[in-house]
């Protein structure tokens, strides 16, 4: 979570301008404990926000360059009557991160997870300072304050980076919420929350496909294992052709996967998805079904489908 410390300290940093301040000073700046400092410059550093450097017995601290940061120095320059820190902080960086389009206060504590009540106390508080407006049921950010959902997700998206950053390389994030992304990487992954899915994971579920493709995997607190209705999704988030469309067809048939929770996980998957992966998987299911009679340019013929099944052992 990026807490009010979190933003206090950066948006210091920000605002003063200096390129390189002592944990000492910046302790004394903010009339904080050079423990307490300390601490929130290591988070700040491990979420990619901060970079710190050694000068003989002094660590010094410079905020980095990426978009987000510079796109609330602007923010903090033009509104410094404002506490932004205090409202961006917490769970008010959830709500803006999901206001980058009008939605209900229902919305957005669903997609954040927050509950509804911390939902209307934050609507409340950005509304009373004009960061937010109302229209019917639906809130959306008002001008010029739109930019603080790129901010928002900015944020967010370097913190999952620099986590994915500690335990591989070689990054393309494919899909990401404020708590879970889906990536391709250039090797494995062994740690905790992380998932294999996508074409490696095909054959724990024997469907074993010959592919040379990336490694990907799923970041989550959510999940304790990736079932076939979320390798499905993933499947189609990392590739919506024709052969990864083949592909989720065979493990569907071959892990009998219940239709109800394969389309319940592709609305889990649809709002931040650049596709969508509700109408491709409702595709999927009515091939399937007719056998074949309803089907699209980027199905197979039924007769192919067939074939391919045989050659995987599976049962059409």
């Amino acid at each position: 979570m990026v807490e009010k410390s979190h933003l206090q300290l950066l948006s210091h940093l920000v605002v003063e301008g200096e390129s390189e301040v002592g944990i000492s000073t910046l302790a004394d700046q903010l009339g904080w404990s050079a423990g307490h400092t300390s601490r929130i410059v290591s988070e700040l550093e491990a979420y990619g926000y901060v970079r710190t450097k050694q000068s003989g017995r002094q660590k010094l601290v410079s905020p980095t360059d990426i978009e987000p940061i510079e796109q609330l120095e602007g923010l903090l320059t033009e509104y410094s009557h404002m506490d932004l820190p205090d409202l961006i902080a917490g769970a008010g960086l959830l709500v803006l991160y999901y206001l980058d389009q009008g939605r209900t206060a229902t919305e957005l504590a669903e997609l954040s997870g927050v509950s509804q009540a911390t939902i209307y106390r934050r609507l409340d508080d950005f509304q009373r300072v004009g960061v937010v407006g109302k229209s019917k049921s639906q809130y959306r950010l008002n001008d010029p304050f739109a930019v603080l959902a790129p901010i928002a997700q900015g944020l967010l998206h370097q913190k999952h980076r620099r986590e994915a950053q500690r335990h591989t390389s070689g990054l393309n994030f494919l899909w990401e919420t404020h708590n879970e992304f889906l990536f391709a990487c250039d090797s494995d992954v062994t740690a905790d929350g992380f998932y294999l899915t996508g074409p490696a994971l095909f054959e724990a579920f024997d469907v074993p496909l010959l592919t040379r493709d990336r490694r990907h995997y799923f970041r989550t607190d959510r999940l304790s294992e990736i079932t076939p209705a979320e390798l499905v999704c993933h499947t189609l988030l990392i590739d919506d052709g024709s052969r990864y469309r083949m592909y989720c067809l065979l493990l569907i048939q071959q892990q009998d996967i219940e239709r109800t929770a394969l389309r319940e996980r592709a609305e889990h998957y649809l709002p931040e998805a650049g596709i969508d992966l509700r109408a491709i998987v409702d595709e999927l299911i009515e091939y399937l079904e007719t056998d074949g009679t309803t089907t699209t340019e980027q199905l197979p013929k039924w007769e192919d489908f067939k074939q391919t099944a045989r050659d995987y052992e599976i049962t059409v």
